[in-house]
């Protein structure tokens, strides 16, 4: 049985069919990967940081064109772009009429907000806390991501787990939630709903992904992976989750000094030439549920379907003399 997302915040405000993201991971999340989650009915998202120069992903984003015309969105990443001195002029790029939608994560949105809701573009923010949360949606946000510890991601030594964040923020505040971290299927999916969210955003399931730009060393190390671990605070302000593969086995026994990075190693090493022993495979908590490389259309296509029948099941309990029904 499956049911209808017609009503759904955030398929409203992208246009997308499934309440399904890719997280805007840089250098994963390129036209590649972001076009083919469109393409499949998702929301795809396509990071504008990894490249220093615009033209660069203008290509990206010409090449997502090229192949389909499903709702894109765009991501910034604030304090990167800061640091480049490239804020306005991607900004301005983004909202050329381009997307419905524009995520930005690690900054103030308050001057991002403005200017997206003059360019009628949705903004959603991603937070990793409750403050976060309430900052954002004070700043003038349509919706966030709320991104659980679970993730692979950059996060601080004390955030939250999703299950505890998701009930946090849906308690405080009447936005579209996007829920992120430690979600790889269906399951997941409909676990977040029940907390709150409208969508889920997955980055190590779609970075394991067909078409995911990476080496396939990376992705079948997400394949093999039956542990993740937690990079160690005082290897910088920011933690990391890796799989717990040889290489990572070593540097946490200390037999490999990091020297400060949490990739300990050239990424682009791993990242273009599958040297899984030059650098950490970066990873979210999910590694651990994913057991084959799959496109990405099959992915949400089984994502969705796992999802409208755990529904279904609980669904069931409302029936007169079900289980748990007194």
């Amino acid at each position: 049985m499956s049911g209808s997302f017609e009503g759904n915040r955030v398929v409203r405000d992208t246009g997308c069919r499934f309440p399904i993201f890719n997280a805007p991971v840089g250098y994963f999340a390129r036209g590649q990967l972001a076009g083919a989650v469109s393409a499949a009915g998702g929301m795809g998202l396509m990071e504008t940081s990894s490249a220093t120069v615009l033209e660069a992903t203008a290509a990206e984003f010409d090449l997502v064109r090229s192949h389909t015309a499903a709702p894109l969105g765009l991501q910034m990443f604030l304090r990167v772009l800061k640091g480049q001195g490239r804020v306005e002029e991607v900004l301005d790029w983004v909202l050329d009429g381009r997307t419905p939608l524009l995520v930005t994560c690690v900054g103030d949105p308050t001057p991002i907000a403005v200017r997206a809701r003059d360019a009628g573009v949705k903004l959603y923010h991603q937070i990793g806390s409750l403050n976060d949360a309430l900052r954002a949606v004070d700043a003038g946000v349509d919706g966030l991501i709320v991104e659980g510890a679970e993730s692979g991601g950059l996060r601080g030594v004390r955030s939250p787990q999703l299950f505890t964040l998701l009930q946090q923020v849906r308690s405080r505040v009447d936005v579209p939630l996007v829920a992120a971290g430690g979600i790889a299927d269906g399951y997941g999916m409909a676990g977040a709903f029940a907390l709150g969210a409208e969508a889920i955003l997955m980055g190590t399931r779609f970075m394991s992904a067909a078409e995911s730009p990476v080496h396939h060393n990376w992705k079948q190390a997400i394949v093999d992976c039956n542990v993740t671990l937690n990079t160690d605070p005082g290897m910088g302000p920011i933690r990391m989750r890796v799989a717990g593969n040889e290489l990572a086995e070593a540097v946490f026994r200390g037999d490999i000094d990091p020297a400060g990075n949490p990739y300990a190693g050239p990424f682009l090493e791993a990242f273009e030439h599958g040297r899984l022993d030059k650098a950490l495979v970066g990873c979210g908590e999910s590694a651990v549920l994913i057991d084959t490389v799959k496109p990405v259309r099959e992915i949400i296509e089984d994502t969705v379907a796992t999802f409208w029948q755990e529904v279904t099941r609980l669904a069931q309990l409302l029936q007169p003399g079900s289980a748990g029904i007194v």
